[in-house]
């Protein structure tokens, strides 16, 4: 199928080159490939030269949307897949996709992305559907960060296509972090007085501080964002509530999050959810209830998080395991963790006593 990748990039001489890389691998044509550059400073422009790629170049206005939908209307091909620098290809499958369009011509595409994110020296994979593809004549990007997909006509309609990317620009520095979670709460506020009744954005600049491991200044936003009407079946909304509950455990406000126990008919079938509300409960001491979470979760298909439904879930059996005197028990827990590191070090602590 005849598409074209369009992406937008600024300073990203660490990453474009692993990007343009992999659509090479997937055979993606060169004359197929728009780059818009924003500005930068660093090689990124000569790096995409060498791929034999030329960067348009279009000034920067503190709009993701703006200089998305310029890039597409470059683009030759009716179909286009938004895509970033830090972002690469690792799944694709073309026959299909073509089967899904012509079968669904107007639907936005959805493909998975993995999240690479490291926290406290542990690598972890969050994976979540993301809309990137799509026909730029019937739908564009609209709001200037976090930008979503929007049919110019009617309501919107999704299909999943055959199409999986790694994003690794979450795996910065503090600093570069704090930067780029700065730069969009800034975006975002301004989006906030433009739309101030959408659940989004609060959401979004919820993210934006968690990003930075802010929880209190996070928890406002989420709790905001819970405060409108959300949508159970948009894939936010119960990130919306995980990310509250996050912020709450972080907090220490725990019998407070317990008041999350309210969202189980919601998604009780999400095991991210089923996870947070174990930890809540095992910070409430109510380890009956944890334990039966726990275990829950480990009869759960996989969903965004990476060992939820695994070795989070073991490890923190083993804790509980260990709280109530278990010592056998919580051993077996912890090697069913496999290499989770926090397990290891708990088993090699109890086996060496």
């Amino acid at each position: 199928m005849d598409f074209s990748v369009c992406m937008i990039m600024k300073n990203e001489e660490s990453v474009i080159g692993k990007c343009l890389s992999s659509l090479k691998d997937f055979n993606i044509p060169l004359s197929n490939i728009i780059i818009v550059d924003t500005g930068s400073t660093d090689s990124s422009v000569s790096i995409a030269e060498s791929f034999g790629i030329t960067p348009y170049l279009h000034k920067w206005n503190n709009d993701f949307s703006e200089a998305r939908n310029y890039a597409a209307s470059l683009a030759h091909t009716d179909y286009v897949l938004a895509l970033d620098a830090d972002e690469y290809i690792t799944a694709f499958d073309g026959d299909s996709l073509a089967s899904m369009v012509k079968a669904s011509p107007s639907a936005i595409g959805q493909l998975i992305c993995h999240n690479i994110i490291r926290a406290d020296g542990i690598e972890n994979i969050q994976s979540s559907p993301l809309e990137r593809f799509y026909n730029r004549h019937t739908t564009h990007f609209e709001y200037s960060v976090h930008e979503q997909l929007v049919p110019l006509e009617g309501p919107s309609s999704y299909i999943r296509i055959p199409l999986e990317i790694t994003h690794t620009g979450y795996c910065l520095s503090p600093e570069k972090l704090e930067a780029k979670s700065l730069r969009n709460i800034e975006l975002l506020k301004n989006e906030l007085s433009l739309h101030p009744e959408n659940p989004y954005i609060y959401f979004q600049l919820g993210q934006s501080y968690l990003m930075m491991r802010d929880e209190r200044s996070a928890l406002p936003w989420f709790e905001q964002g819970l405060n409108l009407n959300i949508d159970p079946k948009i894939e936010y909304s119960n990130m919306l509530v995980t990310g509250y509950g996050q912020c709450l455990i972080a907090c220490g406000e725990n019998k407070k999050a317990l008041e999350l126990s309210k969202y189980q008919d919601m998604f009780g079938n999400i095991p991210e959810y089923i996870f947070m509300m174990g930890t809540i409960y095992m910070n409430n001491q109510m380890y009956g209830d944890a334990l039966s979470s726990f275990v829950k979760c480990l009869s759960m298909k996989e969903n965004r998080t990476r060992g939820i439904t695994s070795y989070f879930a073991f490890h923190n059996l083993g804790a509980i395991s260990e709280i109530l005197g278990d010592r056998e028990i919580a051993v077996d827990f912890y090697r069913r963790a496999g290499d989770y590191p926090r397990s290891l070090a708990r088993l090699k602590a109890l086996t060496e006593e």
